[in-house]
């Protein structure tokens, strides 16, 4: 049995041979009591052998025929077939204890045997009444004998009990039975919804026998098209999952969980932390247990911190490098007039931009902890003319604006004008002037693309802004022409503190970073 890695329904693939599916089908009762009774009739007195006989032949035939009629009908109508079958097999054996004259004839017997096999092959509520069916046709037999001996009597009340004892049997019995399958749907229902992956492979063909839902989403259950990496190792194709499986089956030891690089939908990648084990049973074909956890997020944790630390040491070591040059320079005396005043400009300069950096990091961590927002209505040329421009003289040289400036929009707007200015001093730092801001409405409110006419920043567009120092390539030194990732994530913070949206958009036409800001409502009194 497997089950499939597609939808998890059980898919049987095992040759049944058909002597087994008629065992299965074979229904014992009719045989052994017509050769019970045949056998006493040739070598025991039976007191209507004739009679007997054609008893026992309707009974098989009678048994025969509404099996092969419930195979045939809706599972639902079955049981009310199973019902007819065994009521009218008790009244026909009934008839041929009577036929053999009452309760102490051995055929007595041949009533126990019709009982215990519906009690065994039926549910509790139909075993009640094939009860109560056996119990109204011992009591008729009794009842229509010759002499009520006490022998009878006795035997009724021991077939009451055994009576009793199997219908509380059987409801014992499928009780637990109820409470064994609700366990195994209860596991089976954790197991497909676990957060972790679990698959199971043929240790031999290294085929997927089950694959819970998480697993499917992870690409284990398919070995043959999966391509996972070591992290640390080449993040290129990699060796196939079913390479990996084979590897571990031949080497019999599958070792500690490792992590790997394994690809997911639209050119993703998540980060799996994958162990193996294995099952060996005699004579048997060895067992794979595949389980992955997604640890992608602990993983883009640890390379922000260190991405955060190559940048930290970028950003100030650019400044510092002058000052400390500098300082030494003034401190041996050898630096005099004119010389003295460009390395005095060059310190103050460098001594901003670190003050700047700082400044930056401050503002990244306290509007994160919980922005205050102070929302009005303004036109986007009042956001870029009194805001922007007007508090940051020159800035328009370098600015052109298009598109219609008498949209409205609600937002706070000095954090938004600083995260223009962020983007604006980008683009100037590390883009080709000038910059365009430009303006147009959308269904769900205004929308800012700010772009200028270089090839844009080393930027993937399905990377989120706000993730500080994220996991931008699997370059293990930050690349130069990343530029300054903190003014990037600086604008991202201030313009969600602001009450917009901020991302990176590239396409075959050209780039932009865009804004979305909620169209301006009016002011009511």
């Amino acid at each position: 049995m497997r089950m499939s890695p597609d939808d998890g329904d059980p898919l049987i693939e095992t040759r049944i041979p058909r002597w087994q599916t008629w065992f299965e089908s074979f229904d014992p009762v009719g045989p052994i009591v017509t050769i019970h009774v045949l056998a006493l009739a040739l070598f025991s007195d039976v007191l209507r052998p004739v009679g007997v006989l054609v008893v026992a032949a309707i009974l098989l035939v009678w048994r025969t025929g509404l099996d092969t009629l419930a195979d045939q009908i809706a599972l639902v109508r079955k049981g009310g077939v199973y019902l007819v079958r065994g009521v009218g097999s008790l009244a026909l054996v009934g008839v041929i204890v009577a036929l053999d004259g009452g309760t102490e004839s051995p055929f007595f017997f041949a009533m126990l045997i019709v009982f215990i096999w519906e009690a065994v092959t039926s549910p509790v509520r139909r075993t009640i009444w094939l009860a109560v069916a056996a119990v109204l046709v011992y009591v008729g037999v009794i009842a229509g004998a010759d002499d009520i001996t006490v022998t009878s009597v006795v035997r009724l009340g021991v077939f009451l009990s055994f009576i009793g004892l199997l219908v509380w049997g059987r409801a014992l019995s499928e009780y637990w039975q109820k409470e064994s399958t609700r366990a195994r749907t209860l596991a089976a229902g954790i197991a497909e919804e676990a957060p972790i992956g679990f698959a199971l492979y043929d240790g031999d063909s290294l085929r997927c026998l089950f694959a819970n839902e998480t697993a499917r989403r992870f690409g284990l259950a398919d070995a043959d098209h999966t391509a996972i990496a070591r992290l640390g190792e080449s993040t290129a194709p990699g060796q196939g999952l079913g390479e990996v499986l084979a590897g571990i089956v031949a080497s019999g030891e599958p070792g500690p969980p490792l992590l790997y690089v394994a690809p997911l939908a639209a050119g993703r990648e998540t980060f799996l932390r994958i162990g193996v084990s294995l099952h060996r049973e005699m004579e048997e074909p060895a067992l794979l247990m595949v389980y992955a956890e997604d640890v992608t997020s602990q993983v883009l944790t640890g390379e922000q911190h260190r991405r955060f630390m190559e940048s930290a040491n970028h950003q100030f070591r650019t400044p510092l490098s002058p000052i400390v040059a500098y300082s030494e320079l003034i401190a041996k005396g050898e630096l005099e007039g004119e010389e003295l005043r460009e390395a005095a400009v060059a310190i103050r300069d460098a001594g901003a931009r670190i003050e700047q950096l700082l400044d930056r990091m401050n503002s990244v961590l306290r509007l994160q902890r919980g922005p205050q927002r102070s929302a009005m209505t303004v036109t986007i040329g009042e956001l870029i003319d009194t805001y922007l421009l007007a508090a940051r003289p020159g800035l328009e040289s370098v600015v052109a604006v298009e598109g219609e400036r008498s949209l409205e929009v609600r937002c706070d707007p000095l954090p938004l004008t600083t995260a223009l200015y962020e983007l604006i001093e980008n683009s100037r730092r590390y883009g080709t002037p000038p910059v365009t801001i430009s303006v147009r409405s959308v269904d769900a409110g205004v929308r800012l693309r700010v772009c200028d006419r270089g090839p844009g920043p080393d930027i993937d567009s399905g990377t989120p802004l706000g993730q500080t120092w994220s996991l931008l390539a699997h370059s293990e030194v930050m690349p130069p022409e990343m530029g300054d990732r903190l003014g990037i994530t600086y604008a991202h913070t201030l313009t969600v503190a602001a009450g917009g949206s901020l991302r990176f958009e590239r396409t075959k036409a050209g780039w932009a970073f865009t804004i979305d800001l909620p169209v301006g409502r009016p002011s009511t009194v």
